[in-house]
């Protein structure tokens, strides 16, 4: 096969539509625009639908809605809502030829079809000689047929990290994106001074930005001064006011007083405390922004034998839960006992319950965090986010490479723990519940990342065959 006798049709060439020709335009190009050794420089042809032509190999991409190209082959009702569809053919009009195409019904679900399109099937595509597979070759002999409906488990996939981590937030968000990640929480000891530029460049990859801030939480949570709550709710409105509100982001993410392994301060129930500290700062922020989303992070270890308290807090706030049990709770992917494990997951349901189960989440760990045992330093003051440079990402990406290669042997040993609280949640829990990922991510995309981010997606596929697919994309980054 000619691997130049390709083209790309596209729909629509607008926001993250715009984003999914990009994304196939530019991992086809890696494979067919050049010659090894061989100074040629070839394009690959994009034409719009209404304008194309197919006299050759296809790809034809866009909304379901907008392709009858398209809808000649995959019929609207076959397209989930909030997933794509994947199909390769030969083309029924010319049969000499493949067509693939790429659909969804969303811009964003769209994206994640052009993802499964040169992540997982370009690997599936690639030839095989005996044990050697060529991934360079894979445009070079006839594609095969191909066809993958996907839609996912957990509707919103979500980030927690520390803003001063984050080297490079286009490449982070990018990669985010390729996945399949929405939303992304941002932890900050001040507001970063480009805030409404990463908020901005996140909603281009259909990505939430929630601001993530201190109410009262400090590395010592037991000095909270439980005597003047009310001047630090007035600090926390004016904070979000001032700082937060202005940047267009989606939400905002606090953490207060929980992260204790005890369950009192003093002889204050960190649950009921809490709860009425919570409730008062929430109330006094939405009663002046009614449509402010808000979700509180609670680390369980403090309040886990007093949740009456916790039902109690205002329904308008989600609940996203840190520390419930042993891995994948835990920040080391170590595996646990049945015991512990079948505890974490009693656990999990018990705040599933809470408050008629609506508005709740969790997060996993595992991944890389700060180094709070060792050299961890606050920030300083307002920075700008994420504009670090190509020097300071590559130290960071090599320094930190060997303890990525810890965590990868740990979830190559056991993220299949992960994958097992994931889908009992997806299947017992509320249809709308948050699961995220606690880490580090930046500089590349590691493969712990990806297999927690793939089982986010869907882990109603059997986790031999996930954990495969993650394993085999070219993308990922193994330590």
């Amino acid at each position: 096969m000619d691997k130049r006798n390709w083209k790309l049709i596209y729909s629509n060439y607008e926001g993250m539509e715009k984003k999914a020709v990009e994304l196939v335009s530019e991992e086809m190009g890696a494979y067919i625009l050049r010659d090894n050794g061989i100074y040629t420089i070839h394009v690959l042809p994009c034409e719009q639908e209404k304008n194309a032509v197919i006299d050759r190999n296809a790809v034809v991409i866009g909304l379901v809605s907008e392709s009858a190209i398209i809808r000649k082959i995959i019929p609207e009702d076959e397209v989930p809502e909030d997933g794509f569809a994947v199909k390769v053919i030969q083309n029924p009009e010319l049969p000499e030829f493949k067509l693939a195409l790429i659909t969804a019904k969303t811009p964003e679900a769209l994206f994640y079809g052009a993802t499964d399109f040169v992540d997982d099937y370009f690997v599936k595509a690639a030839p095989e000689h005996g044990a050697v597979h060529l991934m360079n070759e894979v445009f070079d002999f006839e594609m095969p047929d191909y066809c993958h409906v996907s839609r996912p488990a957990v509707k919103k996939r979500t980030v927690f990290a520390w803003g001063h981590t984050i080297n490079d937030y286009r490449d982070y968000l990018r990669n985010m994106a390729r996945l399949r990640l929405n939303q992304l929480i941002i932890w900050n000891d001040y507001a970063p001074i480009n805030a409404k530029d990463v908020v901005q460049y996140a909603h281009e990859y259909g990505i939430e930005v929630l601001w993530g801030f201190a109410w009262g939480w400090s590395t010592n949570c037991a000095e909270v001064d439980f005597d003047h709550l009310d001047k630090l709710t007035e600090d926390i409105v004016r904070n979000y006011e001032e700082n937060y509100g202005p940047t267009g982001a989606d939400g905002i993410y606090f953490q207060s007083f929980t992260e204790l392994p005890r369950d009192s301060i003093g002889n204050k129930l960190i649950a009921e405390v809490v709860t009425d500290f919570v409730n008062q700062t929430a109330g006094a922020l939405l009663e002046k922004h009614p449509d402010l989303y808000i979700e509180f992070g609670l680390h369980a270890t403090s309040v886990k034998d007093h949740l009456e308290y916790i039902a109690k807090v205002d329904p308008r706030v989600a609940i996203i839960w840190e520390d419930c049990g042993c891995f994948p709770y835990a920040y080391q992917p170590f595996g646990c006992d049945p015991g512990e494990f079948e505890e974490a997951v009693s656990f999990t349901d018990s705040i599933l319950k809470l408050r008629d189960g609506k508005n709740a989440g969790m997060l996993f760990k595992g991944f890389l965090t700060m180094d709070w045992v060792g050299r961890f330093a606050h920030q300083a003051g307002q920075f700008i986010l994420g504009n670090a440079g190509e020097r300071l990402v590559k130290h960071d990406r090599e320094m930190l490479r060997q303890s990525w290669r810890f965590l990868q042997s740990g979830w190559m040993k056991n993220g299949e723990l992960t994958y097992r609280m994931a889908k009992h949640i997806h299947e017992t829990g509320p249809s709308d519940v948050t699961l995220g990922l606690v880490g580090q991510f930046g500089g590349a995309i590691w493969f712990p990342e990806a297999l927690g981010a793939a089982i986010l997606w869907e882990c109603d596929t059997p986790y031999d065959e996930l954990f495969e697919k993650v394993a085999k994309r070219r993308v990922i980054e193994l330590a």
